[in-house]
């Protein structure tokens, strides 16, 4: 899911008429974004059980690897828990450590939160 401020960019990337619309496009997002081209780019992608799904990835994945990105397939997942999974894998390592990347260190945030509400509803 795109905050906000990048459903403008993602719209004119999708509807690019051109090849050339579409580099200018990924040029605009790259200035007005402040993108350090010199990192790599890392992405985290998921999908769901449609039929469509593993021709979707495939695409995606040959883009990837085209422009060098390091990615992880996270396969079939919610979109809650591919949202924690990037959170925690872009805050690993720092102050800010969201928790394990995996999706047992979801399930047992969650838990741990559910908990938390139900002793705090009783008590």
């Amino acid at each position: 899911m795109l905050e906000a401020s990048w459903e403008a960019h993602a719209s004119t990337l999708a509807n690019a008429a051109t090849t050339d619309d579409l580099i200018e496009a990924i040029e605009t997002v790259v200035r007005s974004a402040r993108i350090d081209l010199s990192k790599p780019a890392r992405v985290v992608y998921g999908r769901d059980t449609r039929p469509s799904g593993p021709a979707l990835v495939a695409a995606l994945q040959d883009g990837l690897a085209a422009i060098g990105a390091e990615a992880r397939d996270a396969g079939i997942v919610t979109t809650p828990i591919l949202h924690y999974l990037v959170r925690a894998i872009n805050t690993k390592g720092t102050k800010d450590a969201y928790g394990d990347d995996s999706e047992d260190a979801y399930y047992d945030k969650l838990s741990g939160a559910f908990k938390k509400l139900v002793v705090s509803h009783f008590q």
